[in-house]
């Protein structure tokens, strides 16, 4: 569950810290006092687009925390694949916005985007305010349906998917096969050539960088031996070298030795000295030697340099991908000088695959109809629990013209909110305020079957009042029973419902305004309630109305 949100310097929000719990957790304020803000920080935590002018006037970066405590097994599975240290059962999650970046970790380590949401998607689902308008897209139906049906659809889909793209690999080979006869030869003809050209070039792995090394060895021979030639003079030259100062320091010290036997040493380290300096003298004479300048073997280094770079140019930026480009040229010409029978053989495999294409889209469509069969009384039922008495619910599926990776099924709900009306498309018959119910019913039996452990629902009441108001909280207590539920509401009934309230609020603190959160005990959520119920002025009697309203959501929540 998601356990803890830390927000510093975004938007209105100078910092907060909101301790969730189990079951059903509700915000209310004032419109504007940054309950939104709440939400759009938390859809940064778990990977959405991070707008830097969200970063508070005057900060450096904003922030945002998340830590979600008892995950089960599939997540802390996502996260070892991810390369990511589990911390027990527990993640938290950081996202820290700059002016010119953005960084998301999970516990400690640096994570992309992209891993980021599929770890999050499996322990967060948000319903925003304006969600449920993709309900009027029936392009979104089949993604609803999909999720419901878990993991049989999962792998059909993957499975429908993978042969898809072989489908689509064959096809694009077949097009090299469409042409005629002298199209045909001018192709083999030009294979021909490259195949002769790399062949004839005679590569070898390697040899470019060892020719790069001697080309820089020979470029430079002139000045190498040259420098190693002074060093050499200074050791063995005539007038002041080291082996002439070495002899006359001997003699020196031999002098002294014939007085002062103490003096060994000197003459012994002299005589290493002058040793030395002879076997390294002699090791410079063998390499001045042995490496002369030789400009033609620089000429044929410098001719096959060039050679392999024009063959880079053509074929690839190394030996081994020139390499790899001649064995599939010969394969292709292969191919091509067995045009009939290569292009048959293509021609079966396209055949194969789209057979095994239409068995296995027809699988992921039986499975489809099988849990629609499921979904719909499903839908059925929560949509009599959010006050659609009379309604119908049902799930049309026809079939496209052809297959994608999506398999070939078309999916749109249709409705029928009053007694009598047949069911039509949903985006034809729900108005505004219907939508947000229907969505609600809809996440109501999707969730029934998901392990997601939060929900949360940012203003799923609009356009909602009283009885449908009362219905809407009941369902979600009902599902708060299996799930944790964040919920932003201005709704007396769902707020009453709430096992745990916090009131956003505003205020200008030093010239500037901040939004707040505070965690509301008994006496403040019945305040809190009242203000729902009576707008600014809270009288006795909104006070009553708060207390009983908060009394009869308690009894509710005991049968």
């Amino acid at each position: 569950m998601l356990r803890n949100v830390h927000i510093r310097n975004l938007a209105l929000i100078k910092e907060a810290d909101i301790d969730f719990e189990n079951g059903l957790n509700c915000m209310t304020g004032e419109t504007g006092a940054g309950k939104s803000i709440i939400i759009g920080s938390v859809n940064i935590a778990l990977g959405e687009k991070a707008n830097r002018s969200m970063v508070r006037s005057g900060a450096d970066s904003g922030l945002v925390e998340i830590q979600f405590t008892d995950v089960d097994q599939k997540v802390i599975s996502a996260l070892e694949e991810a390369d990511i240290t589990p911390d027990g059962s527990n993640i938290t999650i950081t996202r820290k916005i700059s002016s010119d970046s953005s960084l998301a970790k999970i516990n400690g380590e640096t994570v992309t985007l992209s891993n980021l949401k599929k770890i999050t998607s499996m322990l967060v689902d948000i319903h925003g305010q304006h969600d449920h308008q993709s309900l009027l897209n029936s392009n979104n139906h089949i993604m609803i349906l999909d999720k419901f049906g878990g993991e049989p659809i999962a792998a059909l889909k993957e499975q429908v998917r993978g042969e898809y793209d072989h489908f689509k690999s064959i096809r694009r080979e077949l097009l090299n096969y469409n042409m005629d006869q002298q199209a045909l030869e001018r192709e083999k003809s030009l294979l021909e050539h490259e195949l002769k050209e790399i062949e004839k070039a005679a590569l070898t792995p390697g040899e470019d960088d060892a020719l790069e090394a001697e080309f820089k060895k020979l470029n430079s021979a002139e000045r190498i031996s040259e420098s190693i030639l002074k060093a050499y003079n200074s050791i063995e030259g005539d007038g002041d070298s080291i082996r002439n100062q070495l002899a006359k320091a001997i003699r020196e010290v031999a002098a002294a030795f014939s007085m002062d036997e103490s003096v060994a040493a000197f003459r012994d380290t002299l005589m290493d000295l002058d040793s030395i300096s002879k076997d390294l003298s002699q090791d410079m004479e063998k390499y001045i030697n042995d490496n002369r300048f030789d400009g033609e073997r620089l000429a044929f280094v410098q001719d096959r340099l060039d050679q392999l770079n024009r063959l880079k140019n053509k074929y690839g930026s190394t030996i081994e991908e020139i390499l790899k480009y001649s064995d599939d040229t010969a394969k292709k010409l292969n191919d091509f000088e067995n045009y009939a029978e290569s292009k048959a053989a293509l021609e079966k495999q396209l055949y194969d695959s789209k057979v095994k294409l239409n068995q296995l889209a027809h699988k992921l469509s039986d499975e489809r109809h099988k849990t629609a069969g499921v979904l719909e009384p499903m839908i059925i039922r929560n949509l009599k629990d959010l006050n659609f008495l009379s309604s119908e619910f049902g799930i049309n599926f026809e079939k496209a013209d052809k297959i994608s990776a999506n398999g070939f099924d078309k999916v749109e709900f249709l409705i029928s909110t009053n007694p009598g009306e047949a069911v039509k498309p949903l985006a034809k018959v729900a108005s505004g305020g219907e939508l947000s119910r229907i969505m609600l019913a809809i996440k109501a039996s999707v969730a029934d079957n998901d392990d997601i452990p939060t929900l949360i629902f940012d203003e799923i009441d609009t356009g909602i009042s009283g009885k449908t108001a009362q219905m809407v909280a009941e369902k979600l207590e009902f599902l708060s029973h299996n799930h944790q539920i964040i919920c932003i509401t201005h709704l007396p009934q769902i707020a009453a419902m709430a096992d745990t309230h916090f009131q956003i609020h505003k205020e200008a603190v030093d010239g500037s305004t901040i939004s707040d959160v505070t965690k509301l005990d008994d006496e403040g959520m019945i305040a809190e309630i009242a203000g729902l119920i009576g707008g600014q002025e809270i009288t006795e009697i909104t006070m009553n109305n708060a207390r009983e309203l908060k009394e009869r959501a308690e009894a509710f929540k005991k049968d």
